[in-house]
Parts: structure tokens; C-alpha cells; sequence
């Protein structure tokens, strides 16, 4: 057995740890151990030879295995989640894990690991999305490059900004949707609707119509009318924004199915009828897991509070919006965390008075809460959801000098008072970047991007 050199060893590990911190963030990495890896290797026994990429090994953690083209492991990664593993999440490690081993075949002459390397690392993201959505994924990667080289066009100078749904089984979609499919005659390639059909530019928009291909042909087989669409699904809650909900409605119930859209703010996103969404963001990919925030939420408050709140932050993030919502534990003693409140010269006094008392869970009053967040200062909602108070400033509450604790050093304002604000409950920030960031007593408890 050829002996692995040692530096490409550690190359490889390095860049798979990179990788997972940001596939899951929040997440840690510890390389295995000779130790650790001989204790794997004896427990899969006659599994070793069939290459398993990752090991489930508790609730938290998993293995993630590299092989070099041998029969046995020869190096691993310890993950930790620092939260529960989804069936979802093993199943994209494994295909990510899978991707990387066959791209390691391609550079035993690495040394360190070199230009071929680096090019195939910026496709690997990629590749591994399209294999964990599809059964045929080099077509999937295919049609998911043609979708970003279609964002760098424009039509009488505005951005193109596609969207596309990929049907295993067009024939059984087109029978759910009915009157909201008009058909294509003749068909195009998806590749060609993308890129050289002109006139799709036009009518494709994202909001009122996406485009419907076929997974086993590869050609666009008609239109989709998103507005027709019925939203009143509580499966549908977290779209990667409000006006999504119809293209994740089309999915719903088939997991195979797949939508490609581009945001007005140049990110791609990824929807799976399976109900993971990846997004490519300043040329980075991300699996972005709302539900894992959900649960962390729904531990402390209503179900519709929380759905309210993450509703309202997601599209701020999606619009490239910043700002910051608190939910607090108590009403009790608010100036000393919002030092104006209820001052009757306070800034912005007209607009924190007219939405105090609006809630957060009621739709037509979150549309107008979500509006109002872009203003410079914080959201503060009580347990129930209700505006407490909007448009203020975050002081530096009681509870941090009573803990003893230090104020961090923070890149922002805004997250220097979500830090703050923690002390009194839970602080939600949205950067403008796109991340969502959710702190409890000054410690980040969750990240989605």
C-alpha cells in the first residue's frame, strides 16, 4: 500500500474543515486521531471496503472519512453540529464527502495540493448539490452553472433574474397545477432557454411566472403561473422569502423536485422538495436550515411568534436588509435597555408610537413591522410577539454588569446591541451582508448563511 505523504494529508483535512464551517455554521472541526481513525476502521470491518464517506456518531457528531483512492480511511474529520443532526444534513455531509474523496483521486501528485486542486474546489459545492438533489448529477451541475452564467445577462439594461423548477415527473406536476401551466410546444434545452432565448428574459421574472423543465429530457416543457399559486400552507413557512412561497408550493410533496431562482440581489438559491435550500452567496455555497433555528426558538416562545419573527428576518435577508429584532423575556424595567423609551421627544417618536402593540404573528401587521425594521435601531417584541417598542438604541442592560461580563469587541453597532440585548432574552440580527446571526445571553445560539 503506497504510503500517503503527510503535508497532503494535512492539506486535505484543512481545506474538508473549512469546507464544513461553512456548509454548516456554527459548526466545529477536530482532525481524527491515529487512534481515533483505528478504532473507526476496526468498527466498519468489512465495511471499510465499501468506502462509507460518513459516520453518524452521536447526536451531535460525525466522521467524515477520506480514502485517497485506498480501500481503508487513511485520514478523518471529527464534526460537530453543535446542535442535533438532521437525516438532511448526513445525507448532503455524504454527498459533499463523496464528491471530495473522488476529487482526491485526481491529485496523487499533489504536494502540496496544487492548481488542479484549487480549480476543483470551486466547482466541488457545486457538484456536491447536485448529487445530494438528483440521480443524475452532472446534468443537475450542468443546468446549476447555466443558472449563474444566465445571472451576468441583462435585457434592456436591467439584471436577468430567472426561475426555474426541474420536474422528475413534468407530467404528474402538470396535472397538479392545472390551469396554472401553459404549455411550451417544440421545447428548448434548459441550457438554451437560459442563455439564448432572448424573449424568456422577459416573461421569466421570478414573481409572476417561472419556467418548468423536464428532468428526464432536459428541456423547458412550459410556464409556470407563480400568483395563481395557493401559499396557505404551514409546510410552506420558511421560503428563502415571502414571494418564494409559491415556487415552494409547486414543490411540495415531491422530493425530487428541484427550483433554481435568482435573487434580485444576485444570489442563487436552491429549493429541494425534500425542504433543504442552499444559497450561493459572494461566491460562496451555503445550506441555509430554518428549521434549526425554529426549534431553538420554539423552546422559548409560541409557535407563531417564532414563525412571525424568522418570517420577517429571512426576507430582510433575502432583500439585503439589516436589522435587529430582540424578543424579551420581560417587560420590566425596559429603560434600562432602551434608555428613550416612552420619551415623549424621543427620535422617531411618531413611528414607535403608531406600532407599539402591533404583532408580529399577524400578517398584514408583520408587513408593516418588517418595513419599519430597516430603520436604523431595533425591534424589541415581548414574548407574545407584540411591538414593544421600534426604530431605537440598545443600551448596555443591568444584567451584564451583575454576570461580570466584559462588552466583545464587535465589527458593527448593530451587533454589539444584539450582543446586549440578549441579556434580556433573544436578539436576532440580520447583517446587510445577508447572515442571520441569533444571540442568548451573549452567546450565538444559531446562524443561518
Amino acid at each position: 500500500m503506497r504510503t500517503r505523504r503527510p503535508l497532503v494529508i494535512v492539506d486535505a483535512l484543512a481545506s474538508l474543515a473549512t469546507a464544513f464551517k461553512d456548509i454548516f455554521p456554527g459548526s466545529t472541526t477536530t482532525s481524527l486521531s491515529s487512534a481515533e481513525l483505528a478504532s473507526l476502521v476496526e468498527e466498519l470491518g468489512p465495511r471499510a471496503a465499501l468506502s462509507p464517506k460518513v459516520l453518524p456518531l452521536d447526536e451531535r457528531r460525525f466522521a467524515a472519512l477520506l480514502y485517497f483512492g485506498q480501500p481503508a480511511p487513511q485520514a478523518g474529520l471529527l464534526v460537530d453540529l453543535r446542535r442535533p443532526v438532521r437525516t438532511s444534513d448526513s445525507h448532503f455531509a455524504r454527498s459533499f464527502c463523496r464528491v471530495f474523496n473522488d476529487d482526491l483521486t485526481h491529485v496523487t501528485a499533489a504536494w502540496p495540493l496544487d492548481e488542479h486542486w484549487a480549480s476543483l474546489e470551486q466547482t466541488r459545492l457545486r457538484r456536491a448539490v447536485a448529487r445530494f438533489l438528483n440521480y443524475r448529477p452532472h446534468k443537475m451541475s450542468n443546468w446549476v452553472r447555466a443558472m449563474e452564467d444566465s445571472m451576468a445577462l441583462t435585457y434592456e439594461g436591467r439584471n436577468i433574474r430567472h426561475c426555474l423548477v426541474i420536474a422528475r415527473k413534468t407530467s404528474k406536476l402538470v396535472q397538479k397545477l392545472q390551469s396554472k401551466f401553459i404549455p411550451l410546444p417544440g421545447g428548448i434545452s434548459i441550457e438554451n432557454a437560459l442563455l439564448r432565448e432572448k424573449w424568456i428574459r422577459t416573461v421569466v421574472d421570478g414573481r409572476r411566472v417561472a419556467l418548468l423543465g423536464s428532468m428526464n429530457s432536459g428541456s423547458i416543457v412550459g410556464f409556470i403561473s407563480l400568483t395563481e399559486v395557493d401559499r396557505n400552507d404551514a409546510a410552506l413557512r420558511y421560503a428563502p422569502h415571502e414571494t418564494l412561497v409559491p415556487v415552494q408550493a409547486v414543490l411540495a410533496n415531491a422530493p425530487h423536485d428541484v427550483a433554481l431562482v435568482a435573487s434580485p440581489e444576485g444570489d442563487l438559491f436552491i429549493l429541494s422538495g425534500k425542504g433543504s435550500v442552499f444559497q450561493k452567496s459572494h461566491g460562496h455555497w451555503r445550506v441555509l436550515d430554518y428549521e434549526a433555528l425554529h426549534e431553538r426558538l420554539s423552546a422559548r416562545f409560541r409557535e407563531d411568534v417564532v414563525i412571525g419573527v424568522l418570517r420577517a428576518a429571512i426576507d430582510l435577508s433575502y432583500e439585503r436588509v439589516g436589522a435587529l429584532f430582540c424578543l424579551l423575556e420581560s417587560r420590566q424595567e425596559l429603560t434600562d435597555l432602551i434608555p428613550d423609551h416612552g420619551h415623549p421627544l424621543a427620535a422617531n417618536s411618531h413611528l414607535r408610537r403608531s406600532l407599539r402593540g402591533q404583532n408580529i404573528s399577524v400578517w398584514a401587521q408583520r408587513q408593516v413591522i418588517t418595513a419599519a425594521a430597516a430603520t436604523d435601531g431595533a425591534v424589541v417584541l415581548d414574548k407574545d410577539g407584540a411591538v414593544v417598542d421600534i426604530a431605537c438604541m440598545i443600551s448596555s442592560p443591568k444584567e451584564i454588569a451583575r454576570l461580570g461580563v466584559r462588552e466583545p469587541s464587535m465589527p458593527g453597532s448593530r451587533m454589539l446591541a444584539a450582543w446586549r440585548a440578549s441579556f434580556r432574552g433573544v436578539a436576532i440580527n440580520v447583517s446587510e451582508d445577508g447572515p442571520i446571526t441569533v444571540y442568548e445571553r451573549g452567546a450565538e445560539i444559531g446562524r443561518i448563511g
